[in-house]
């Protein structure tokens, strides 16, 4: 009975919470195959111009400095930059304004960013329109390319995820795993934010979305797959072939949005304190606007608090270097005391 109950409220409210005032918009899942349209950054295009003719006197010194010119910036483009480079990926129906909290508390500029844009996989006026068709498989082999792009010039690139946006990573750096593309030299590590990436059930009902836009879902992602014949779960031993250091921290609370159980050498950090109840509880009591309500603050929670900021700084300036200790949302965490509801596996 719990689980019809549950799949019914799941399929009454989407799991958006750019609605509601204070709180950090989209979550994460939505999708449909279409062309893919733009580049993945998301970015503005510079529109392409015409040179033009050229006149026939003095092009030859002209044409012997551009060439040099050309070389000097190669040789440049060339060397990487060893600081951070974070790249975004949101959840469905979000957008990278949906970080804004978590880079504010990690000091992060906003130049050193690069937000993945879902309009590479689906054509839309947007990334937050594109984020709700967009297939997670066909996600996944363009946020490749994005980090592929990217680590020509820098060495030291770490990705955040939230939601279905989490999805979307696993099955990027899975497939670097199981030998389907190679490794990414200068690709660091990854952080999953609440990621929707169930397994059973709970995957089943994260995958609903894919009848409706309406509905929240996973983009059609499934912890299990099969290379020549051999089957495993992706989540396991997650990034360890790829040479990715991958942790992800959820949020119990928030009951439907993330993943139940402890996948082999995962590093899963939960939080326990972020000032709410469980969303079961008002569910309990027949209050279906507070289930909803309490879904969404629970999974934007993980965007803004300080014990995640700093588990991400840590591990951007050294891999398996976080100690979790969690707090609540707003409070800076005291390192000396820590928090015994929050554990790590």
């Amino acid at each position: 009975m719990f689980a019809i109950a549950l799949a019914v409220l799941t399929l009454a409210v989407p799991f958006s919470t750019r609605d509601f005032s204070g709180l950090a918009p989209g979550d994460g899942v939505g999708l449909s195959p279409v062309a893919p349209a733009v580049s993945p950054l998301d970015l503005p295009q510079s529109p392409s111009r015409r040179h033009p003719r050229s006149r026939p006197y003095g092009y030859g010194l002209v044409g012997m400095v551009a060439a040099l010119g050309g070389a000097v910036g190669a040789h440049r483009r060339r060397r990487r930059s060893h600081d951070p480079l974070y790249v975004l990926v949101h959840g469905d129906g979000g957008s990278r304004r949906d970080f804004d909290p978590l880079l504010e508390r990690l000091g992060v500029d906003p130049c050193d960013t690069v937000a993945f844009d879902y309009r590479s996989v689906v054509a839309a006026e947007s990334s937050t329109e594109a984020s709700r068709t967009a297939i997670t498989g066909a996600a996944a082999r363009e946020l490749d390319r994005l980090i592929r792009e990217l680590a020509e010039t820098h060495d030291n690139i770490y990705s955040i995820h939230h939601s279905r946006g989490g999805a979307v990573g696993v099955s990027m750096i899975a497939s670097i795993d199981d030998g389907t593309r190679p490794p990414i030299d200068g690709y660091r590590g990854a952080a999953l934010l609440d990621p929707a990436i169930g397994s059973g059930a709970l995957g089943g009902l994260q995958r609903l979305g894919l009848v409706s836009t309406h509905i929240p879902d996973n983009g059609g992602f499934d912890p299990m797959r099969c290379v020549d014949g051999e089957c495993r779960d992706v989540r396991a031993h997650l990034g360890e072939a790829a040479g990715v250091e991958v942790i992800a921290i959820r949020n119990p609370d928030a009951v439907v949005t993330n993943f139940t159980g402890s996948p082999d050498h995962l590093r899963v950090y939960d939080l326990l304190d972020d000032g709410g109840r469980s969303a079961l509880w008002p569910a309990a009591w027949g209050w279906l606007p507070g289930f909803v309500g309490r879904v969404r603050t629970a999974h934007a929670s993980v965007l803004d608090d300080w014990a995640v900021a700093d588990c991400i700084e840590a591990e951007v300036r050294e891999p398996k270097s976080c100690v979790w200790k969690g707090n609540s949302k707003g409070r800076r965490p005291s390192w000396g005391s820590g928090n015994s509801k929050n554990t790590v596996r």
